[in-house]
Formats: structure tokens, C-alpha cells, sequence
């Protein structure tokens, strides 16, 4: 569990684009648990342009005592960074009544401003916002409103330190009152009471306060309801600000002061009087781009609602929960509208090459060892491509007409992130662009950068180089270096930006082009581009050495056949290897490697037959994929009671194994749990039946990636189905299957 709640908050400021906020809930500050967070943290988020310690006031000398520690806490931070993050530390404490600022600059007059972003960011990361498409079901409020979307505060109370900071700024919001009793309309949000009274005893107050929920609406409509005097009340969200009315007709006793909405979307008319008592308004926000855009909500006495004339089924909220006995479980197709023609023709561009030895650039579970990371679950080789760029002459042509296009003369230095494959494309850049400029740039690797002395009075254009960029951490490192640099052109240039989805790749550009002259300030160029699963946490081979050795460690048996599989696996993160191509998956039954054939509707053509590899494939279903759950429609998003899985149906529709197993290796583990969905599940069983009595044909090609998928608990079937299936699989004399039977009859003995 986090100590901090640490965030970043966007502001409107040239010098200060983007803040992180550490804000420490305790009165002790823990330095060895924030350094491991805030690495946490820039793991996965961009850099800033400075820091906002937000602390209590009852820690005394703390900005002296952090210089002794700072040291500590950078280690945490990429190096190119500490320097400029040492001399941009800002302080602001908080007591039982107010914040505090210690000084007037300018950053510290968007106090409200950053405050609002650490909640509204709360808010969204950890599902205060609950969506369906609308299609099969959506929701029914108290008021009786209809909507596809609400606001579930619930969700969002998941983590003390944020639970705090929503805690300490609602008492901000209500201290002017005397109160002695905190009414919660739901009980999930009691505990933002319960540290209200924490800050109280903190900072030396003696009240004894009592905590009670009053059921939203219905002890509002109950005029016989009897509230105590001294008397705060906390809404947990709220879309109009309805429930004032409410409080007005039948309890006024009650003052409009002593209420406070904790989350607030306006959809309906604004009232004045609810902006007044709200802790955290979620609208939109366009220019500092966070928030939640406006959804349709529909007032069912005054509009007929939309997802009703389309039969969609209305499910009752009650509070923040939901009338529903199980989850609706949706099933899903790959259909010919995911098999996007982008991903047919970047496969294609780069897909095995039989001259020359040159294999594929498309692999899996590998990183470079330049840097200190896990492996990438898709990996391209763009080393491979730039040192034999003939051999990719669509490619080569489009980098060659960009460098005629883009590069200017006033080029200085050419600055490539730290991989051999951006080292070669910078070295490419520069012999293309020598016969013209006549003095050729210094190239820098962006590793190494402080070793150059680059005067911020230099005049003329540094070009950045990268060959492949999964989020653009590096770039936007690199924007902030060079920030003071007024009379210096910043030009970058991609190989192959491979970010995750549309709205990632529109922030990493907005975010990168921004400068001192406004949204175009730099320039951002990029030779090809696809969206795909940048994930590098544990990739499915990853998992399944570990799977494997530990299948290993327990058994008595020498197993020849596990001993081969781990050695292949490993081999994977050889640098001469670079990532798995072929033999990413289990063979046939028969020890044959699993091959796609003819007419496959992944590609644009037959060409592909006899020169393609295993990863190729892999790479093109697992783009198909990511799509599903990052497109607009989402259709494989999963929700707290809308599991939506890829239909069993889907290994009958794509029936070579090679598909199959791909299928079974891209997805996620939700996507593939049928144990939530008796009928599903029976569909699966029976699919897995047919493929174990057809094991020594084509049909049964991929029966050992089945059983591998059910042996680590990804496939799921409802638990009755696995006794069938472990029954058949006892009838099989075949060392892997009954190895993997072992494995799954304790995932059986496991399940609920």
C-alpha cells in the first residue's frame, strides 16, 4: 500500500507545462518508501518541469531535512532530470482549516487548479466512472433517470493516502461549520469520515464526532427522518445537484452549507448553490485536457429514453450498488472490422524476409539491455531493419524522402536515444544529409548527453532521434532539457512510433510540439506508425518459464521435453537472438512446428504462405486485439459487472493453430474466463473435447497451447466442466498432456 499520493497536474504555464504532486498524508515522512514510489511512478509517467511537496503543517524543518535526503529520492529519477527537478521544489503544507503557502510564486496561485487535477485524477484511474455501451443493459437512478453512464464513488476509495487527500480537502471545504455529526449517504464513503476525524484528533481537536449514512434518497424523502443538529452531510457524487431540492421540500432544518458533494458532473442545468458546497467538479476540461465529457442522461417523465426503445435492459442503482445478481457476460467476435488494413500492411512491411538470413523484425519477449527493464511482449527489431534497409524499400524510400523534407540545414547535433537501432538510424540520418549541409552533426547519445557542453546561446536545429517508442518518455525528457534552449529547433524523428492507442498517440504529440511559440513549436516526425500491446510486465513467455521451472523443482522425474521448452525460452533473450520468431508455441502432438495456411483473412494476400514466422502472427493478432479494447467501441473493456470474453466460437471461425494459439497468448486472462458463464463455458469444454479426439489432425493442431492456457489458469472454465474435461485427459498417454492435466486439476481443486 502506498505511503504518498503522488500525481501529475497539467498547468498553463510555459516554464511549469507539468507538475508532480507528492502529498503525504502522515506527519512523518517515510524517504526510503518514497524514493521505491516515486520510481514506481516515473515508470510510467512522463517527466515534470518541477515538484509539489504537500505536507502537513505539524512537520517542522522539513524543507531543510529533505536537501539532506534529496540525493536518496532522485536515485529514483532519470538522471538527465535530477538537475532541473532539484532547482523546481515547491512546498505547501496543509492544516485542519486551509493550505498554506509559503511564499508568492507563481505556481502556488494554481493551488484550487492542482488540487482539483489530484482528485478528478482519483476520480477516473480507479473507475469512479461506470460505462456500458448501452446496447444490452443500462442504468436506472433513484430519480428515476436513465443514463449508460454514472458516477460511482465507491470504485474510487481504494488507497489510504488518496482516501486522505480526498479527506483533508472535504475538511477544508466544511471546517467553517461546528459540526459534531457526519451524515454519508452511502456507507462506501465513510471512510472519508473517518479520516476527516483523523485530521481532527492530528491537529489537536478534542470533538467527538459521529459518523452515520442516510440512503441518499430515501431518508431525504422521508420527512419523518430525524438528522442531529451540528450536522454536516457528504453526497458522493452527484449530475445535477437534484438531491438539494429534496433537502429544501422536506427537511429545512437543514442548511445548504453543511453539505458537500464530494464529486460533481453538471449534465443538467447548473445551480449555483450545489458549485458552492462541490469538492471536486469532474467537468471537462479542454485546455488542460483532463475531466469527463458530457454523456447523455435522460429524465424519463419529461423524454423517452433512447436505450429503452432499443430494448436495452435498465438495471436499478440503489446508492452506489447495483440490482443485479451476476455479472452480464457479453461474448465477442474478431470480425473483419478489427482486421484493420494498417495492421495487414505494417506486418507485411516488416514481416520475414527470406534473402540474406534476415528472418523477422517482429518478435516477442525481449528488451534491450541498455536499459533496465522487463521484456516487451511484442518486440521490433529495428536494428535489424536500418542496417538492411534495401531489403525494406517501402520503408526506405518514405525515411528518404522525410530526411530530404524535414531536415534542415542548420542541423547541429543529432541526439539518438540510447538502442543500437536508433544509434543506426541517426548514423543514416547524418551521411544522407552530409552532401548538403558540408559539416557534419554531432551525433550524441541522449545517455551521454551531459558530457557535451551544448551553450543555450547555440543558434540553428538539433534533430532527436528514436528508432522505435512505445510512450515517448525519453522525447519528453529530452523537450524539458532543452526548454531554456530558446534558439535551438527541435526536430524530432521516429522510425516506428508504436504507441498503444489513438488518445496516447495525439497527447504524446500535443505534448512534445508544445513550446515556447505555442502548440507548434517543434516539429515531430514519424516514418511509420501502428498501434499495439506495449506491455512489458510479464509477457506469456515469461509466464510460462516460470510455469515450467517450477513444474521442474517439483517433480521427481527428469522431463526431457520441459528441459527443451525452457532452454528455447530462454534463448529468446540472447542479443544475438533479440525475441522469439518461430517456436513460440508448443508443437502439434506430432512435433509438428504450427503453421498458418492458405487464404487467411489476417493478410492481404497469399504471398504470406511459406514466409511468415510464428511472431509475425502473433504480432497481427495481438495489434487485432489491442485494438478491441482501445478502438472506440471497445468491445473487449471490461467493467465490474460487464465481463465481456472472446467467444469460444472464435477458435471454431480461425481454426488454424497457429491463429489459435495466438489468440490464446494476446489475450488478456478476463478475456478468456468462461467460469463466469455456464453456457460459455460449456461451449469451450465442448471446442476442447473436439480438439483432444482430433489431436493427430489439423483440427487438434493446437491442443498442447489449450491445455498450457488452462494449466496457468488463463482459460477458465465453469468448475463442473473441468472434472469432464480432466476425465478425458486421464484417457490420454501423452507425457505433456499429463503433465498439463496435473496442472489443471489443481487450478480445478483451487476454483470456486
Amino acid at each position: 500500500m502506498s505511503q504518498f499520493y503522488i500525481y501529475n497536474a497539467n498547468l498553463p504555464l510555459n516554464d511549469f507545462k507539468k507538475v508532480t504532486v507528492i502529498f503525504n498524508p502522515s506527519k512523518d515522512f517515510n524517504y526510503s518508501n518514497l524514493r521505491d514510489e516515486l520510481y514506481d511512478f516515473f515508470k510510467n509517467s512522463a517527466q515534470s518541469d518541477g515538484i509539489i511537496f504537500f505536507y502537513g503543517e505539524d512537520k517542522s524543518d522539513f524543507e531543510n531535512e529533505l536537501q539532506e535526503k534529496i540525493d536518496l529520492i532522485f536515485k529514483s529519477i532519470p538522471k538527465v532530470e535530477e538537475t532541473t527537478l532539484s532547482k523546481n521544489l515547491f512546498f505547501i503544507k496543509y492544516n485542519e482549516n486551509k493550505i498554506l503557502t509559503s511564499s508568492k510564486k507563481k505556481i502556488e496561485k494554481y493551488i484550487k487548479e492542482i488540487v482539483r487535477q489530484g482528485l478528478v485524477n482519483i476520480f477516473i484511474k480507479n473507475g469512479g466512472l461506470v460505462e456500458s455501451k448501452g446496447i444490452s443493459h443500462h442504468f436506472k437512478f433513484p430519480s428515476g433517470k436513465h443514463s449508460a453512464k454514472f458516477l460511482r464513488t465507491a470504485n474510487v476509495l481504494l488507497n489510504k493516502s488518496e482516501i486522505d487527500f480526498i479527506a483533508i480537502n472535504t475538511l477544508h471545504l466544511i471546517c467553517s461549520n461546528e459540526f459534531e455529526n457526519i451524515y454519508c449517504d452511502t456507507l462506501s464513503i465513510n471512510v472519508i469520515g473517518y479520516s476527516i476525524i483523523n485530521f481532527l484528533k492530528r491537529f489537536n481537536s478534542d470533538r467527538a464526532i459521529n459518523i452515520e449514512s442516510f440512503k441518499s434518497y430515501d431518508g431525504l424523502y422521508n420527512k419523518n427522518t430525524i438528522f442531529n443538529t451540528n450536522s454536516v452531510f457528504l453526497i458522493s457524487a452527484s449530475t445535477s445537484g437534484g438531491i438539494l431540492e429534496h433537502i429544501k421540500r422536506n427537511h429545512s432544518e437543514i442548511s445548504i452549507n453543511s453539505i458537500c458533494f464530494l464529486f460533481y458532473l453538471p449534465l443538467e442545468k447548473k445551480s449555483n448553490v450545489t458549485v458552492e458546497q462541490v469538492l471536486c467538479d469532474l467537468t471537462f476540461n479542454k485546455d488542460l485536457n483532463y475531466g469527463i465529457e458530457e454523456y447523455e442522461i435522460y429524465n424519463t417523465s419529461v423524454k423517452q429514453c433512447r436505450f429503452c426503445e432499443n430494448h436495452s435492459k435498465a438495471i436499478n442503482i440503489i446508492g452506489d450498488s447495483f440490482s443485479i445478481d451476476e455479472p452480464i457476460v457479453e461474448s465477442k467476435q474478431i470480425t473483419v472490422g478489427f482486421i484493420k488494413k494498417e495492421i495487414k500492411d505494417f506486418v507485411e512491411l516488416f514481416k520475414f524476409k527470406n534473402t540474406n538470413d534476415i528472418g523477422t523484425t517482429l518478435k516477442v519477449s525481449y528488451a534491450e539491455d541498455t536499459a533496465n527493464r522487463k521484456k516487451y511482449d511484442l518486440y521490433i527489431d529495428y536494428e535489424k531493419i536500418i542496417n538492411n534497409l534495401k531489403e525494406y524499400p517501402k520503408h526506405q524510400e518514405k525515411l528518404d524522402s522525410y530526411i530530404q523534407q524535414y531536415i534542415p540545414a542548420s542541423i547541429k547535433y543529432i541526439i539518438h536515444l540510447n538502442d543500437k537501432g536508433s544509434q543506426g538510424l541517426a548514423e543514416y540520418i547524418s551521411d544522407s544529409i552530409k552532401p548538403q549541409i558540408g559539416v557534419e552533426p554531432t551525433i550524441v547519445n541522449h545517455s551521454e548527453l551531459s558530457k557535451y557542453d551544448i551553450h543555450e546561446n547555440t543558434v540553428g536545429s538539433i534533430l532527436i532521434v528514436g528508432s522505435c517508442i512505445s510512450n515517448g518518455k525519453n522525447l519528453l525528457y529530452l523537450s524539458r532539457y532543452f526548454r531554456n534552449y530558446a534558439s535551438l529547433r527541435l526536430i524530432y524523428f521516429i522510425g516506428i512510433n508504436r504507441v498503444n492507442n489513438q488518445k496516447q498517440y495525439d497527447e504524446l504529440r500535443s505534448n512534445i510540439k508544445y513550446g515556447l511559440y505555442g502548440p507548434e513549436n517543434s516539429t515531430f516526425i514519424e516514418i511509420e506508425k501502428i498501434f499495439c500491446d506495449n506491455t512489458n510486465t510479464e509477457t506469456s513467455w515469461i509466464r510460462e518459464s516460470d510455469f515450467l521451472k517450477q513444474i521442474l523443482e517439483e517433480s521427481d522425474e527428469i522431463c526431457n521435453v520441459i528441459k527443451e521448452r525452457i532452454s528455447t525460452l530462454d534463448s529468446f533473450s540472447s542479443s544475438q537472438v533479440k525475441g522469439g520468431s518461430n517456436n513460440i508455441f508448443y508443437n502439434s502432438i506430432d512435433g509438428k512446428e504450427l503453421r498458418i495456411r492458405q487464404n487467411s483473412a489476417f493478410f492481404n494476400d497469399n504471398s504470406y504462405y511459406q514466409n511468415i514466422c510464428q511472431s509475425d502472427i502473433y504480432f497481427t493478432i495481438s495489434c487485432i486485439l489491442n485494438n478491441m479494447r482501445t478502438d472506440k467501441n471497445k468491445v473487449l473493456y471490461q467493467t465490474s459487472f460487464v465481463r465481456n470474453l472472446l467467444t469460444p466460437l472464435v477458435f471454431n471461425r480461425f481454426n488454424d493453430g497457429v491463429i489459435q494459439a495466438s489468440i490464446l497468448r494476446a489475450a488478456k486472462d478476463e478475456e478468456l474466463n468462461y467460469s463466469i458463464s455456464e453456457n460459455t463455458s460449456l461451449e469451450m469444454l465442448s471446442l476442447l473435447l473436439t480438439f483432444l479426439k482430433h489431436k493427430h489432425e489439423y483440427q487438434g493442431e493446437a491442443v498442447y497451447e489449450f491445455l498450457y492456457a488452462l494449466s496457468i489458469g488463463k482459460l477458465r472454465l465453469f468448475k463442473p466442466h473441468y472434472l469432464i474435461l480432466i476425465g478425458e485427459l486421464k484417457n490420454h498417454q501423452d507425457e505433456v498432456i499429463n503433465i498439463f492435466e496435473k496442472s489443471i486439476t489443481k487450478i480445478y481443486q483451487k476454483s470456486i
